[in-house]
């Protein structure tokens, strides 16, 4: 359906300033950070290309990152990636085999020990964490190429009713997936040129809509049966009265090229692969944790580089020698070669009124930097909720442990929304494997039968029983 890839770009334009806002965010976490767009008379360009042109370089102290560290080390430290348990403790047999295989494929193929702590990395910076759950792997979806749709505000994103995710694949995947027959691959071909097999990269979009279809129920007169079937299909029509009408909710995935055009379209399921978290959901937007603490990092590098900017203009050992005191066949050179040298011997002539020569060595101004400077700091730690306490560092050296402990616990609630949030998440996490392992358990079990069963029928026939 072409209105389906519409709405998928609508909802992919929506998100633009979240992406252009997540770039941002990583930029000063990984310690890019005098990369922001200024208005100059000269032009539009970045403040490091302004600093650069009046003759100095930029400094920075990357806080963001000590910051970002101090929470995941709390998340590793006092909190737990969610346990695959069951309600039955005494499990015997194939049961216990089964949830021992479950708790393997979460904590091994899946990783999610250390998962989880580089998921909460991305949901601190950018505020959007997703993953997909496909049979046993859970894979980790980025943000910039995922998108919803919401006509609502729930912040749980129970209202979504569009979700999908842009891929970027090779033209050799394409064909394994959408290729069945050589009308397919001249489409493909079409699609993305001749020459798809040597792009780094194809362009394909992964589309889940939640739909309503309608489905009636059908008395067949020759076989004394019920049937429900789709309403579209019946042939009855919406306007039949007598017609007992069944509305059902299903997810159907469709897959789109590039330019819209319709590869594959899925049978509808139950639900849709994805589990994602935006936090905090207000109004349809998205504001990440590190976005609250960057105009106290960039106001931090300002202050550093302009005291560099006032150290470096000070003078500091300069030697006054007067024209008149320089000795018989000296220079101002000879005598800066002499004055630099250890042990260095500087003679010159004593005149009446003439002074001797002196050094000048004068302080940089007290302008009230390192006051700022505390301030921000302070700003920083209150903001961030990231306290000395919480990085182990005690207030005074007579502080008792007890206190120290009281003060951790109350440090940490400022984190607690963010922390829990993310938690729940990894909840959704865990419940969505345990779904799809044991829909996944159900049909190798389905198709292990329906061969045994083949194979018990073909050897009761080779015995002409």
């Amino acid at each position: 359906m072409q209105d389906t890839f519409i709405l998928a770009s609508g909802a992919w334009r929506r998100l633009d300033a979240f992406r252009a806002e997540r770039a941002r965010c990583k930029r000063y976490v990984y310690g890019n950070q005098w990369d922001d767009l200024i208005d100059t008379p000269e032009g539009r360009m970045t403040e490091l290309e302004l600093i650069r042109r009046q003759g100095q370089e930029p400094l920075k102290n990357n806080i963001l990152r000590r910051i970002l560290r101090n929470v995941v080390g709390i998340f590793r430290a006092q909190y737990r990636t969610p346990q695959l348990t069951t309600k039955n403790s005494c499990l015997k047999g194939r049961r216990l085999k089964e949830a021992n295989r479950q708790r393997s494929e979460w904590f091994g193929e899946n990783r999610m020990e250390e998962l989880a702590p580089r998921l909460l990395e991305e949901f601190l910076i950018s505020g959007l964490v997703a993953v997909k759950v496909t049979g046993r792997r859970i894979q980790p979806v980025t943000p910039d190429n995922f998108f919803f749709h919401s006509d609502g505000y729930d912040p749980r994103c129970h209202d979504v009713d569009l979700i999908g995710e842009v891929h970027n694949a090779s033209f050799s995947t394409l064909l394994e997936k959408f290729c069945r027959s050589a009308d397919d691959y001249r489409r493909l071909c079409g699609i993305y040129g001749r020459d798809g097999r040597r792009r780094a990269a194809c362009r394909l979009t992964e589309v889940w809509r939640r739909e309503v279809s309608l489905f009636a129920m059908v008395h067949d007169e020759k076989a004394a049966t019920l049937r429900i079937v789709p309403v579209e299909s019946s042939g009855l029509g919406h306007e039949n009265e007598s017609l007992r009408l069944h509305a059902k909710t299903a997810w159907r995935c469709r897959w789109y090229a590039d330019d819209g055009t319709l590869l594959r379209e899925e049978d509808p399921r139950e639900n849709h692969p994805y589990i994602f978290k935006p936090y905090p959901f207000i109004d349809g937007e998205v504001h990440s944790y590190i976005s609250d603490v960057i105009d106290q990092q960039r106001y931090v590098n300002r202050l550093i580089t302009l005291y560099d900017f006032i150290m470096r203009s000070s003078a500091k050992g300069v030697l006054l020698f007067p024209d008149e005191s320089l000795p018989r066949g000296w220079d101002l050179q000879d005598v800066g070669d002499e004055w630099s040298r250890f042990n260095g011997v500087l003679p010159y002539r004593a005149q009446p009124g003439v002074p001797m020569p002196t050094q000048v060595s004068a302080n940089s101004t007290n302008i009230g930097i390192t006051d700022l400077l505390k301030i921000e700091m302070q700003m920083l730690e209150d903001i961030s909720g990231v306290s000395p306490t919480l990085q182990g560092k005690l207030q005074t050296n007579s502080t008792s442990g007890t206190l120290f402990a009281q003060q951790n616990e109350a440090a940490q609630t400022s984190l607690l929304d963010v922390i829990n949030s993310f938690t729940d998440f990894l909840r959704e996490v865990s419940d969505k494997f345990l779904e799809v392992f044991h829909d996944v358990n159900e049909d190798e079990q389905k198709k292990t039968t329906h061969v045994m069963t083949g194979r018990y029928e073909k050897n009761i026939k080779s015995m002409n029983i």
